[in-house]
């Protein structure tokens, strides 16, 4: 995944230099909030389905929390057509991870998931660029392409009569999304430039399947999944891993989970002219 990230990247430097023009190199990096999709969802179905089947006197110990916060970083390589606007090849990384569960003291359990989801976007940018100022610079980006995504969902169940603890290492995929956003550069001289930019990316994600392996009871287990939403008896949004999955009984609106890359970024970096 990284290696074609690099490869685009430097083909595009390339191709961009061969044919002249003024070229500019942007570095940035900063926070994220992505929305996590179907993973967010049954952090809420989850809570309330432990919460119904609770004991009258038993405790209920929350730490359900939901994926979101994350890192980001990007290089872009920006070709001007004149002195407003601008197409660009960007490549990035995000990621987020959580650590998710609950824990019912009275009957000795406790559950702990932690989904980390990572991706490295491939975009096509135009810019235009809007003086404001006379250091300053307002740049207001849109953009498309794919983002080349991972899933690492590790799991545990401690517990008296049915410890478990696994990890499930689905495949890459790759999903089209789009970005938006805007940023204001600061010249620092002639060639450098100080960026400040927030941004909103749009990506959805579905379809993981992989393999998992883990401790059942004592004895080693391992299989293929893939990671289904279904609704619990129509009041429980919930995911699990399956071979398979088909509605009926207490599985309704079965499919498979959905995860999203979508949400804001606050990156800061700098632009350098060359």
């Amino acid at each position: 995944m990284k290696k074609i990230a690099i490869g685009v990247f430097l083909g595009v430097f390339l191709a961009a230099t061969v044919y002249g023009g003024k070229l500019s190199l942007k570095f940035n990096g900063g926070g994220m909030y992505l929305l996590g999709g179907d993973f967010n969802k049954s952090c809420d179905g989850l809570r309330d389905y432990e919460k119904s089947i609770l004991g009258s006197t038993e405790k209920f110990v929350d730490n359900l929390k939901k994926l979101g916060m994350g890192f980001q970083f990007d290089a872009e390589v920006l070709y001007e057509l004149n002195p407003s606007l601008a197409v660009g090849v960007e490549i990035g990384y995000l990621t987020a991870s959580v650590q998710s569960g609950f824990e019912r003291p009275a009957v000795s359990f406790k559950q702990t998931l932690t989904p980390t989801l990572s991706a490295v976007p491939i975009t096509l940018n135009a810019h235009y660029f809007l003086p404001f100022g006379p250091k300053m610079m307002l740049d207001i980006v849109a953009g498309a392409g794919v983002f080349l995504s991972h899933l690492n969902y590790e799991y545990a169940i401690e517990s008296t009569n049915y410890p478990y603890s696994g990890t499930w290492k689905p495949e890459s995929k790759i999903a089209f999304g789009a970005k938006a956003g805007v940023g204001l550069e600061y010249s620092l001289s002639n060639n450098i430039a100080l960026a400040v930019d927030i941004g909103a990316r749009f990506a959805e994600i579905t379809g993981f399947t992989g393999p998992w392996s883990g401790t059942y009871a004592g004895t080693d287990k391992s299989g293929t999944g893939t990671l289904y939403y279904y609704n619990y008896d129509g009041k429980y949004p919930l995911v699990g891993i399956y071979e398979t999955l088909s509605s009926g009984g207490h599985y309704q609106e079965v499919r498979e989970a959905k995860f999203s890359l979508s949400g804001l970024s606050a990156l800061i970096g700098i632009r350098v002219k060359l």
